[in-house]
């Protein structure tokens, strides 16, 4: 990698990506270039379809990975006129956002949503309404997970999500408005659960379906629930209230709990939503909640799209096409709101034209949400985010580990000498010898010292290692070093 530094060093612009200006596009060609890097002796592309297939990028602090790979792949997805979701963990990093849209003229596109304004309001639970109990409890479970860090069921218990399943139920049956402070309120409150048995009976038709399940959830409210122990009642409640807690007053019930005038569905038209609720200090559980329901949202929404005036379940579906704008959902530090689901999401999200464009500092944030199956929930995750990994700075075992297994082996020559002196003269003999070994192609050091990390001492150039699946390089390699040139935001 001496060779690209010393162009770095001699003044060649190594790290000025070629930008594909289309935001006025309405056609999309997953073959198409959204940006080309420049590598020591080849122009790279990553295309639209790479972008749909995932892209994973990793660095420690201040190696570059958000000036160099984040701001320059970003830029080309809004050139491009992709519609973004950009959930904000930093706090500095809505502005980020801004400035870039700016920078490729996309600032009529932008929508904000932040506590203390209220000009981009999402209520998803008149969203999920339609798909029925089990879609509600769905999406709080995803948001469990993320404010507790964990992925094991046991966390979410089969007790706790039968409860809420039931209550939600019982809440549309009874003709009430779905509303999760009301759902807080009314989570252990038995004569409310009894009333509302008796006013969902009155709406239904005698000897229906719909009578029957009332009954069901009559079975459940006025006998088992009742029933049941201390300890575990208990023990359903502490699961599912830190869940709808975030959402129940103030700000958040503001952005979230009141009526709507943003869908995910925005996006497809272009719209590039920035939720700046940042995951740190006091609104950490705010931050985690809103990223993860408008992600998990937005996940929903590109697997159900199939055409304007077509939804999801319907006999004849149209297929995404060229036609279909691509959306992508960016989160720099992405392990606050990951989920189980990503991974999956992923395999199918290239043909209906949606991605995950992910960076974290290393493989242990992952970890840090402490499930028993995290290592192989984080394996499949990174697996399946495929379409372009770049490795900026990083000194961490374990993620070298993962990005050399990546890469594979490769045969290298190994030469040994041996030598034998006898007698007052010294004389002897050496001989040497040469073999083929497997070894990492890439060293630890060039992934600890060997890459440039922008600012004036490596002349605003961040160099990163990039892979792409199923690509092999100039040389026979699977990777190969790239450039990116440091942007001024600000002009």
């Amino acid at each position: 990698m001496k060779n690209l530094f010393e162009k770095i060093f001699n003044g060649a612009k190594t790290g000025e990506p070629k930008q594909a200006r289309l935001s006025d596009k309405t056609v999309w060609d997953l073959e198409e270039a959204l940006v080309t890097l420049r590598a020591l002796d080849e122009d790279i592309p990553i295309t639209v379809g790479q972008a749909c297939e995932g892209i994973m990028v990793f660095g420690t602090s201040g190696s570059g990975k958000t000036s160099g790979a984040l701001n320059t792949i970003q830029m080309g997805m809004m050139e491009a006129g992709f519609g973004m979701l950009n959930i904000c963990v930093k706090a500095d990093e809505a502005d980020r956002v801004i400035a870039l849209a700016k920078k490729a003229g996309r600032e009529k596109d932008l929508r904000i949503m932040r506590l203390g304004c209220d000009e981009t309001r999402f209520n998803f639970l008149d969203s999920l309404r339609a798909g029925g109990a089990t879609a509600v409890t769905a999406a709080f479970k995803r948001i469990n997970q993320s404010l507790l860090g964990k992925v094991d069921e046991d966390e979410w218990t089969q007790a706790s999500q039968e409860h809420l399943t039931n209550l939600v139920q019982l809440f549309i049956m009874a003709g009430e408005k779905l509303d999760i402070s009301a759902l807080r309120m009314a989570l252990d409150d038995k004569p409310l659960h009894k009333q509302m048995i008796v006013d969902a009976l009155d709406r239904c038709p005698k000897g229906s379906s719909e009578e029957h399940t009332i009954k069901m959830l009559g079975n459940y409210f006025l006998k088992q629930w009742v029933a049941m122990g201390d300890k575990t009642m208990a023990s359903v409640l502490m699961s599912i209230t830190p869940t709808l807690n975030p959402f129940c007053t103030g700000y958040m019930r503001d952005l979230f709990c009141t009526d709507t005038n943003f869908t995910p569905r925005d996006l497809r038209h272009g719209t590039i939503l920035v939720l700046d609720i940042p995951c740190t200090g006091d609104n950490f559980s705010y931050g985690i909640a809103a990223g993860t329901i408008l992600k998990y949202m937005t996940q929903k929404m590109i697997e159900s799209y199939f055409g304007e005036g077509q939804v999801a379940g319907q006999k004849k579906q149209k297929k995404a096409g060229k036609a279909t704008r691509p959306v992508v959902i960016v989160v720099d530090e992405c392990h606050y709101v990951t989920t189980a689901d990503d991974s999956e999401f992923v395999t199918t999200s290239r043909s209906m034209r949606g991605g995950l464009f992910y960076l974290t500092q290393d493989i242990n944030n992952f970890y840090k949400r402490g499930a028993k199956t995290i290592e192989a929930e984080t394996g499949a995750l990174l697996s399946n985010l495929h379409g372009v990994r770049i490795m900026h700075q990083n000194a961490d075992d374990k993620t070298f580990q993962w990005f050399s297994n990546v890469l594979g082996k490769e045969m290298k020559e190994q030469f040994s000498e041996s030598g034998s002196f006898s007698g007052p003269t010294g004389t002897g003999s050496v001989s040497t010898s040469r073999s083929l070994q497997e070894k990492d192609q890439i060293s630890r050091r060039d992934f600890n010292i060997g890459l440039a990390r922008g600012g004036p001492k490596w002349k605003f150039v961040v160099t990163g290692i990039l892979q792409q699946d199923g690509r092999v390089y100039k040389e026979g390699k699977m990777w190969k070093q790239v450039a990116f040139q440091q942007m001024d935001l600000d002009k």
